[in-house]
């Protein structure tokens, strides 16, 4: 399976002052042909997270937290004024969890105390507290002892309660309109999170057995049981109850609409289409078919940012824009986002084959390429072409793509002297820049010098006396397949592209793979401590990934780069590659698409490593000072000057890019696996790898 990484949320909060954004537009359903309009309403800065959207009348309510993990109930109106902390009348040391709305308009809570005390408690429209259950006596041993605190409340249309939580299964706890309590369902897939359907129902979300996808189930109040009709949900990033439809669930890029009994949900809007922000996403339906959106945009030197989106029906005139993605990395999508939100004479139209958070089979992913490939030999190629999972190779090769760096020279917002120039190097083919990024990884090599020296290069040599002399272990994050898959990715003579031929037979790939099946066999005998090694493979794409083997090496880091005949070597791995087509009628609005991923605030809010110097040093800065969102991952580590000034050194010395056709990486990695298992020599997997990815090259030719 191809593991798609799912963007990390950080969960960040609001300020007091909110201005409504002057612009509005819309997208077009695919399907029903229906036109939504989105306006933009900002939300105060010190809200830090949100943990539920719910509506009633012309209000939006939403579960708020802040940096000193406070917690309250608040209110905004749909025309995005009047942002309010509601007066719930309880103790200072109750922690909101969540909430719900009954019929009558009361405001149902579930709290936890500073002493770790669980209750569910019924505010009327003063905000005063007129029932409150404790929960001690109900809730299971295990979710009372849990460090976590994620529970759900639901409330269905005759007022019966659902209070799910979250601990490694999901425990369900149903209560009637009146706080008692009726009786415990439990569900072996972990909680996501409960909803009231279109039908008056209590909807939980749980994952499915695999934990990669999510089911729905409903509570059969009448028989204390789930209803046996459970819906497949697949892939899911958030649900919610709804009005027109009976819920919604959505992923990273659209939101899709089912009805009553149906098992398929129908495609309503992207998220990008409607230039919404696409981190930690909440969503409602109101009565008359609109709908309201929280979602928030992330930025490495800062917490996220939310901001409210009101829906109605309208329609859009702008130019459309086609854009093609495999997999829309999170940063693309909230590009494209930025993008359709301010620009008033372009619009993106993003279709992607797969969303980003779902798990693709090796067989869909490569049949998904092989449909792309024959869309646009065929001729039907998009304006703007998302190449981060493609072999941008292939594409320049058939004079697909745009030289970007002639856009670049006749742009005054862009100097090339404002970025890491040797990145765009890296990426040139034949002396011109078919994709921009926003920001890299570098693949290297670091190491301890007090035991491996300062040198700032090694040949392969060096690294075989390494692991004879102190094992395989003394390298992290090496393994036969590790190996091959770093060398595949970093080596540019196994294949010629300009030729159309390859190398794989040859005494050098031989090498490198009876090398790998030394890798194995050190394995298997092995034991070493894998924190006690010399010196570990990493992508770095953090300064804390440097701060943390300073630590590890007691201050000896260095950078011994991958092994080279050739001298010092470190590549990079782009974040994104978004390339223009050369048979496009509208380049112009493409390029000024594109060219955002160059923009320095742009590439503040990037995953990796901005190559923009400015972005890059805020970014560094953020990090020294403890405000980068990559704290929440990093919490115990603290990241110097002296790191940020390493990984510059380290972006600003890569000149190669890392190869990442994965297609040719699957083909010697199945034959290889052939030869570590002891089938066939190195020779006959070599001939085999060579014979295949012959035929493989000349096809894409």
């Amino acid at each position: 399976m191809k593991q798609l990484y799912r963007s990390f949320t950080i969960l960040c909060l609001i300020a007091v002052i909110f201005s409504m954004t002057g612009c509005s537009h819309n997208t077009k359903d695919d399907e029903t042909g229906e036109s939504y309009v989105a306006r933009f309403f900002d939300i105060p800065d010190e809200v830090k997270g949100i943990s539920r959207l719910l509506a009633s009348d012309e209000t939006a309510y939403m579960c708020c937290s802040e940096n000193d993990e406070v917690s309250y109930i608040a209110s905004i109106s749909m025309d995005g004024s009047d942002f309010q902390k509601l007066p719930l009348q309880t103790e200072d040391s109750i922690e909101f969890l969540d909430f719900g709305i009954d019929q009558q308009g009361c405001i149902w809570t579930v709290c936890r105390d500073h002493a770790g005390g669980y209750s569910l408690k019924k505010f009327d429209s003063s905000y005063t507290v007129v029932q409150s259950v404790d929960l001690t006596s109900v809730l299971d041993d295990a979710v009372l002892s849990s460090v976590d605190k994620d529970l759900s409340i639901s409330i269905d249309a005759k007022g019966n309660i659902c209070l799910a939580a979250k601990c490694g299964s999901t425990y369900a706890y149903l209560f009637d309109s009146s706080g008692q309590f009726l009786f415990p369902l439990n569900y072996g897939g972990n909680l996501m999170t409960t909803i009231t359907t279109a039908e008056g129902k209590i909807g939980v979300c749980a994952t499915t057995s695999d934990r990669m996808n999510y089911d729905l189930l409903t509570v059969d109040m009448d028989n204390k049981n789930w209803h046996k009709d459970i819906i497949y949900l697949g892939a899911v990033t958030g649900i919610y109850g709804g009005h027109t439809s009976n819920f919604y669930r959505f992923d990273s890029s659209s939101l899709y609409g089912y009805n009553s009994g149906e098992q398929e949900g129908r495609r309503i809007f992207g998220w990008s289409d409607m230039g919404l922000n696409t981190a930690d996403v909440h969503l409602c339906e109101l009565e008359d078919g609109r709908f309201v959106v929280l979602a928030a945009s992330s930025n490495q030197a800062s917490v996220l940012s939310y901001e409210m989106a009101v829906l109605t029906k309208g329609s859009d005139k702008r130019t459309v824009l086609s854009m093609t993605s495999l997999t829309a990395n999170p940063s693309v999508v909230q590009t494209v986002s930025d993008f359709n939100k301010t620009n008033k004479e372009y619009k993106i139209e993003l279709t992607e084959y797969f969303p980003y958070e779902q798990n693709v089979s090796d067989e869909d992913w490569n049949n998904a390429i092989t449909n792309l490939n024959t869309q646009i030999i065929s001729g039907d190629i998009p304006d703007i072409l998302d190449m981060s999972d493609l072999s941008v190779q292939i594409y320049h090769n058939k004079g697909l793509l745009e030289d970007l760096y002639t856009y670049m020279e006749k742009d005054p917002e862009i100097n090339r002297d404002d970025y890491f120039g040797n990145v765009f190097d890296a990426i040139g083919i034949d002396g011109k820049l078919p994709y921009i990024t926003n920001g890299v990884a570098v693949s290297t090599m670091l190491s301890d010098a007090s035991a491996l020296g300062d040198t700032a290069e090694w040949t392969l040599k060096d690294l075989e006396d390494v692991l004879e002399t102190s094992g395989t272990n003394a390298i992290s994050n090496l393994s036969s397949e590790a190996f091959l898959k770093i060398m595949l990715q970093t080596s540019d003579s196994l294949v010629d592209w300009s030729l159309g031929e390859c190398f794989f037979d040859s005494s050098e790939f031989i090498e490198l793979l009876e090398f790998a099946g030394k890798i194995q066999d050190n394995i298997a005998g092995n034991n070493t401590d894998m924190n006690a090694g010399l010196a570990s493979y990493e992508t770095i794409n953090s300064v804390y990934q440097i701060a943390r083997y300073r630590d590890l090496y007691k201050g000896n880091l260095n950078l011994l780069g991958l092994p080279s005949d050739s001298g010092e070597y470190h590549a990079v791995k782009p974040e994104v590659k978004i390339g223009i087509s050369s048979s496009g009628n509208h380049k112009d609005g493409a390029w000024e698409f594109v060219k955002m991923f160059l923009m320095e605030e742009h590439q503040e809010s990037c995953y990796m490593l901005p190559i923009h110097k400015g972005a890059f040093d805020t970014v560094m800065q953020a990090a020294i000072d403890g405000n980068s969102m990559w704290t929440l991952v990093y919490e115990n580590l603290k990241a110097a000057q002296e790191d940020a000034e390493t990984v510059k050194g380290l972006i600003s010395g890569a000149s190669y890019v890392v190869n990442d056709n994965l297609t040719l990486e699957n083909i010697v990695l199945e034959e290889a696996a052939q030869y570590f298992a002891g089938i066939m020599s190195a020779q006959k997997a070599a001939e085999k790898i060579q014979s295949r990815a012959t035929l493989y090259i000349k096809e894409q030719m």
